[in-house]
């Protein structure tokens, strides 16, 4: 009895250095069964020979010694306080991991619905412009309208100068030996000239404007009839002419893109 309570005494006070020893002599006996295991697979991937390297230098960088002071007494600790150590450790990881995956959880719930909302912001967005460019297109195609009379303004007025200027033209080739044409009318022709050019220049402008709004004049004459775009405001019948073909324009047509922002009123062939 006596010599088993010296065994004792002398083991509880070694006992740090000989489980650091032990400790010790496992790492280096598991890290040379691992070299082993690793110089038996060619094909190990790059990630685990970089984390062996990593223990590898770790081994390294411990001290030869035991830390501590020399001479410092381990306090005592049987097997059963370990283990209980170990459970309440085990425990303690397990409340953690819990935790940890209740804050994923939350994380990810927080994630989803920040993406649903910009989901939903997108699409708002995307409607909102779309509204908007709904209204500035329906605003300028009134604004647009009021002004197409004017064009039309300008359209008769300049075929009404070049009816004025052939019939002026008519009359100035009219002159002969008998018969005299009044005095000055050489100059009223050089007039009406002005005035067409100058309605062809006003047309013109006013075209480049209706362009910068993306709307353009619709051709009508010679091309086949569209009920899309234009609207039969007469029948006339010409057997040279292909049937349903546009003869003559009455109104003009303007459109922008597929947008139809003004039929065109036109005489077809039947």
């Amino acid at each position: 009895m006596y010599l088993l309570l010296k065994i004792s005494e002398w083991f509880m006070r070694h006992f740090k250095e000989i489980a650091f020893r032990f400790m010790k002599w496992n790492v280096r006996f598991f890290s040379g069964k691992v070299n082993e295991r690793i110089e038996g697979y060619r094909n190990l991937s790059e990630w685990k020979q970089t984390a062996l390297e990593d223990f590898k230098f770790w081994l390294e960088e411990l001290p030869d010694t035991r830390p501590g002071t020399e001479g410092e007494e381990m306090d005592a600790c049987d097997l059963y306080t370990l283990l209980s150590e170990f459970a309440a450790l085990r425990k303690e990881i397990q409340i953690q991991s819990r935790e940890q995956n209740k804050t994923l959880d939350t994380l990810t719930s927080f994630i989803d619905a920040y993406r649903e909302s910009k989901a939903l912001f997108e699409e708002r967005s995307e409607d909102i412009a779309g509204l908007e460019e709904r209204i500035r297109k329906g605003s300028e195609k009134r604004i647009v309208l009021s002004f197409l009379d004017v064009r039309d303004s300008l359209v008769r007025g300049y075929k009404a100068s070049q009816d004025l200027a052939k019939a002026a033209a008519d009359l100035a080739k009219a002159k002969g030996i008998f018969k005299s044409v009044p005095k000055g009318t050489d100059e009223v022709v050089d007039g009406i000239n002005g005035i067409i050019e100058g309605y062809e220049i006003a047309i013109r402008r006013f075209d480049r404007s209706l362009a910068m709004a993306e709307i353009h004049l619709l051709p009508t004459a010679g091309q086949p009839f569209d009920p899309r775009t234009m609207k039969a405001a007469g029948k006339r019948s010409e057997p040279e002419a292909q049937k349903g073909i546009v003869l003559e324009e009455l109104l003009s047509g303007f459109v922008r893109g597929d947008e139809v922002i003004r039929t065109a009123e036109v005489i077809v062939n039947v």
